[in-house]
């Protein structure tokens, strides 16, 4: 069949309003629904590790009885499944589907995830030795690693690996490509999208200690920039499933 070519002042009508089409700002009603939402999500979400993990900062004990432990990880089992779900329906509700947000598998999925995870091996030792070269002029010694005894120490169990395998999803799908996606979606720029996951992340990590959130820090900020650059979620998750796999063998969980 003939193709008629189109005529010069056409095509650049045509061009024109395209990107008029694409540069229209999303309408107010709308960023405000998705700012609802999103804030209606990492509420569910977060706002009982938040809790938990200011209250064992300010100095709160915490059980290291194993039932106490074992009934954590199935509260906490359900809490991140009960948020996949919300997030799954607030997408549909959105007229959204996982793929709006990053998911999609690739073969180059992999080898991404184990660069991304040798990064984050590495990245925390550069991080920490300003702060460890202060402290040693100071005192003389290096800064100890907090106990997480009292938090985890939950040993290699269904429950354990159960959590190991889910906790990837949820924190990368909701706190990194959900509430990024969401905060540029509404004309937020990468710069503060960024800005808002890590610090979000974080707040639920402060009970660490200062030297596993200024490692963290650095990694969820890696993490966090690698999304902005590629809208790809998949190889986030499997960097973080190998990082959570390798700290449960280590005894860490």
């Amino acid at each position: 069949m003939p193709v008629t070519a189109l005529d010069p002042t056409t095509a650049a009508s045509s061009q024109a309003a395209t990107s008029t089409t694409i540069a229209q700002p999303v309408p107010l009603k709308i960023r405000l629904k998705r700012l609802q939402h999103l804030g209606i999500v990492l509420l569910v979400s977060l706002a009982g590790p938040i809790a938990v993990s200011t209250y064992v900062l300010m100095g709160g004990p915490s059980s290291t009885a194993p039932i106490q432990k074992s009934y954590r990880l199935v509260g906490a089992l359900m809490r991140e499944m009960t948020s996949l779900l919300l997030l799954w329906y607030v997408l549909g509700r959105q007229g959204k589907t996982w793929k709006d947000i990053g998911w999609g598998f690739a073969l180059a999925d992999a080898p991404r995830a184990f660069g991304l995870f040798i990064v984050a091996l590495i990245v925390p030792v550069f991080a920490l030795a300003p702060l460890q070269y202060i402290y040693w002029a100071y005192s003389r010694h290096a800064i100890a690693p907090k106990s997480l005894e009292s938090m985890f120490g939950f040993g290699i169990s269904v429950l354990s690996i159960a959590f190991v395998c889910l906790n990837p999803f949820f924190e990368e799908l909701i706190v990194r490509a959900y509430t990024m996606s969401e905060i540029m979606s509404v004309g937020g720029s990468a710069g503060i999208a960024i800005v808002a996951s890590v610090a979000v992340q974080i707040s639920y990590h402060l009970y660490q200690g200062i030297d596993h959130v200024i490692a963290l820090t650095a990694v969820f900020t890696i993490f966090s920039i690698y999304y902005a650059q590629t809208r790809r979620i998949v190889p986030l998750i499997l960097a973080h499933l190998f990082m959570d796999v390798i700290f449960l063998i280590r005894g860490g969980f």
